[in-house]
């Protein structure tokens, strides 16, 4: 079976996946916040089952060999509409033959009538969604590592301790330092890097393991954390700042993804990222170590746009023309007018392209 499991951007909603991956050999995972971007996972989650290449080979010459899929959504709560579409779209692809599973595990009470329609739709708001979730899965399906369980649980625990804010509860305090941990963890753009974010973020929830059960435990991780945020993204701490950490980190992430980024201007090469922020030492730091390229655009979500060259570009001049905004010859900024937020990398890459008049 194939799992894909749907999930949100707090502790709470890592949470859960990262105890999902212990039962699920053959699990993808995405993530949203609330608003249009459920949406657009839904959307790609779907796509993703129907453009199997497995189901598509199995289903022709064996179809009882065709894989059979879950959709796993856990702390988020759909609205009704989202979740009237999302039902109608799951039994018209089972009516096509695919062995389809929808599960929601939520604790959000403003999903309550979504969860009276719906058998798929389940709501406890008394537990967290970590706890629902790992209740439900030992329950129906088996821990891949049964000497995790302890640990598994404690986590859990702690999760639900802070997620529905009890004060008494297991290692609350604990849970509060982990909760910030993982909304201040944002070294890598969730949008740019995806899969390295949430495994970065699977890295420190996992680091808890060695600091839970301690008496001080909750004070010794608080002191430790900032250490090992510099361990986990590959540095040095006693040698390097957290800044150099995490740009030299960055780079090598966007080193990977020269051939989906890379952006021909006249006779300039542009390397275009979205939402990065604050990219001065960012990218000066990518054009000295990749030459080929003779500026830097990054785009965020409200369209604003940053432009960084060295030497070899002017960019002032580009920010003009295309953005209404102006600068330096190396340093520049504008706005990208009748930007359409998205959370597509492809989408802000074409209306990137279209305003440079490359389309």
């Amino acid at each position: 079976m194939k799992v894909f499991h749907l999930s949100h951007t707090d502790l709470d909603g890592y949470t859960c996946q990262f105890i999902a991956q212990e039962f699920f050999e053959d699990i993808v995972f995405f993530n949203a916040n609330y608003g249009k971007e459920v949406g657009v996972r839904l959307d790609s989650i779907l796509e993703s089952i129907t453009t199997d290449p497995a189901y598509k080979l199995g289903a022709k010459f064996h179809s009882h060999k065709a894989p059979s899929f879950l959709i796993l959504i856990t702390d988020l709560n759909l609205t009704l509409a989202e979740s009237t579409s999302l039902h109608q779209r799951v039994e018209d692809l089972k009516s096509q033959g695919y062995k389809l599973e929808l599960i929601l595990l939520d604790h959000h009470i403003s999903g309550q009538e979504c969860a009276n329609k719906y058998s798929w739709y389940f709501l406890d708001s008394a537990r967290c969604a970590t706890k629902i979730t790992w209740e439900y899965l030992l329950e129906h399906y088996t821990l891949k590592t049964p000497t995790h369980k302890l640990w598994l649980h404690n986590l859990v625990e702690m999760t639900n301790s802070v997620d529905i804010w009890l004060e008494d509860g297991y290692n609350f305090e604990f849970g509060k330092v982990a909760m910030g941990m993982i909304s201040a963890s944002n070294e890598l753009n969730r949008f740019m890097f995806e899969s390295e974010h949430r495994e970065y973020k699977f890295r420190l929830i996992e680091s808890t393991k060695d600091f839970l059960e301690r008496e001080n435990g909750a004070v010794e991780f608080d002191n430790a954390l900032f250490c090992l945020k510099k361990q986990i993204l590959g540095g040095d701490p006693q040698t390097q700042t957290m800044d150099s950490i995490t740009s030299q980190a960055q780079v090598r992430l966007l080193q990977d993804k020269k051939q989906e980024c890379s952006i021909h201007f006249q006779d300039k090469l542009g390397f275009l990222s979205y939402s990065m922020g604050g990219i001065s030492v960012l990218a000066n730091l990518f054009l000295r170590a990749n030459p080929e390229y003779d500026f830097y655009i990054d785009v965020n979500s409200k369209g604003n746009v940053s432009l960084r060259a060295n030497g070899k570009c002017d960019v002032s001049a580009l920010s003009k023309e295309y953005f209404n905004g102006g600068g330096h010859k190396n340093a520049s900024g504008g706005k990208l007018d009748g930007f359409r937020e998205s959370f597509c990398y492809a989408d802000i890459k074409k209306q990137v392209l279209q305003k440079l008049q490359i389309l």
